[in-house]
């Protein structure tokens, strides 16, 4: 780790790899140059699988949370929780989130920024025209099945499949891959 300090006092720890070679002329050359940014200290407790179907079914919640006060309240008020709920479960705040979308494709597949994960949930957004709002779909019933849950620490994968049902009765499902 390498710890920076900047001109107001502010410290921040980043992981960093170099590989350096000796030139010729004896002079170090970088050669390869990796920083990670930012640094996150171990969690002090194991994550626990009852943690980590909290998080999925919460996940579920806020979908059909998400669709019904679009339908009862309008765009303005579902845009504003869908941005609350983005901001309490994915770790924007930390770095990029490796989110790929279920239904986004083409040069906006990735959403490693707050305001990709934004436009894909609720549209309303022109730096990202083929947004519609997958949680605006009228979702009303969210299961989720989980074939597999890794738990190492204090990170946890689950692969499986999200089953969401839409205010129709329509039944979309879904491979799916979380990390927590």
């Amino acid at each position: 780790n390498v710890t920076l300090t900047d001109k107001d006092g502010n410290v921040t720890v980043v992981d960093k790899t170099w590989t350096f070679l000796k030139d010729a002329d004896g002079k170090m050359r970088i050669m390869a140059h990796h920083s990670s940014l930012p640094y996150l200290p171990d969690s002090p407790s194991q994550i626990t699988e009852a943690e980590v179907l909290a998080a999925q079914e919460g996940w579920g919640e806020a979908l059909v949370n998400i669709a019904t006060t679009f339908d009862n309240k309008g765009l303005p008020a579902a845009k504003t929780l869908a941005g609350e709920i983005i901001d309490a479960a994915y770790g924007y705040q930390f770095g990029p989130v490796l989110f790929k979308p279920t239904l986004a494709n083409g040069e906006q597949t990735f959403r490693t920024t707050r305001e990709g994960a934004l436009a894909y949930f609720v549209g309303d957004d022109a730096s990202y025209p083929s947004d519609t709002g997958f949680a605006l779909k009228g979702w009303r019933e969210v299961e989720i099945e989980n074939s597999a849950v890794r738990i190492e620490g204090n990170t946890a994968q689950t692969m499986g499949w999200v089953i969401m049902t839409d205010k129709s009765g329509n039944v979309t499902k879904v491979d799916k891959t979380w990390t927590f």
